[in-house]
């Protein structure tokens, strides 16, 4: 070991000497109890580590909560947003638009009533044709026809047996016309006209009831284009039709 020079012996010396004086039974409780002798009675609450009376400390305190409610008003959404455990709701759905009601509900099926509808046409039956002093004349040709009506006794299947005198560019059309559901039958003559090719057409028919419908007269008009008769609507009444009615 490297000898100590002067200052170094001295200051060895010295440390040796204060810790052999040192006093080594100190009695822990009897410190303890002399140091909280000694504490003010202030209560539990310090402000900076300084002593307060205890109702400054109330006062303080109370000043912390207002404070701190007023700070959760101040930014109440935004903070119930960040603290929520329950995610955010999401945006509904706009509701589907509801259905447009059609504007003419179907009937009861009984009594005198307004009817409207469509038809579709097949030509289920050739005509021929023969020409005289400029006129084309169409016979023999039967249509089948698909009634959606709404009233039930006017629905089903009919055919329509038609004659037509074409001259240069419009002709008169006519014959028997017969309609056909569970409960009975309809039979008449319709007559209109055709023009456009024959691709358009305008007629009107007086039918009388058979079956089920014995004693009523369904009175029908219709327009038709290209296969379809896009507006079809009558009368059904519980008379004969009128006595001119063809």
């Amino acid at each position: 070991m490297p000898e100590l020079d002067r200052f170094e012996a001295r200051l060895t010396d010295a440390v040796h000497s204060f810790a052999d004086r040192a006093a080594t039974g100190v009695n822990a409780s009897a410190v303890a109890a002399h140091a909280v002798g000694r504490r003010p009675r202030t209560g539990a609450f310090a402000w900076l580590w300084s002593p307060l009376p205890v109702p400054a400390g109330l006062l303080l305190t109370l000043v912390l909560l207002l404070g701190l409610l007023a700070w959760s008003v101040g930014v109440g959404a935004p903070w119930d947003q960040r603290t929520s455990v329950a995610p955010a709701p999401l945006p509904t759905a706009s509701p589907s638009p509801a259905p447009t009601p059609t504007p003419t509900p179907s009937t009861d099926g009984e009594g005198d009533e307004y009817v409207t509808g469509t038809e579709t046409l097949t030509l289920t039956t050739p005509y021929t044709t023969e020409g005289a002093d400029g006129v084309t004349q169409y016979r023999g040709g039967v249509i089948t026809i698909e009634a959606a009506m709404n009233d039930p006794r006017v629905r089903g299947t009919g055919t329509w047996q038609f004659s037509l005198d074409l001259y240069a560019r419009a002709a008169p059309e006519w014959g028997p016309y017969h309609l056909q559901n569970d409960d009975g039958a309809w039979d008449g003559t319709c007559r209109g006209g055709t023009w456009n090719q024959g691709t358009t057409i305008i007629a009107a028919c007086w039918l009388v009831g058979s079956g089920d419908y014995v004693g009523l007269t369904y009175y029908r008009q219709f327009v038709g284009q290209e296969g379809v008769f896009s507006l079809v609507e009558g009368l059904i009444y519980p008379d004969p039709p009128p006595a001119s009615a063809p």
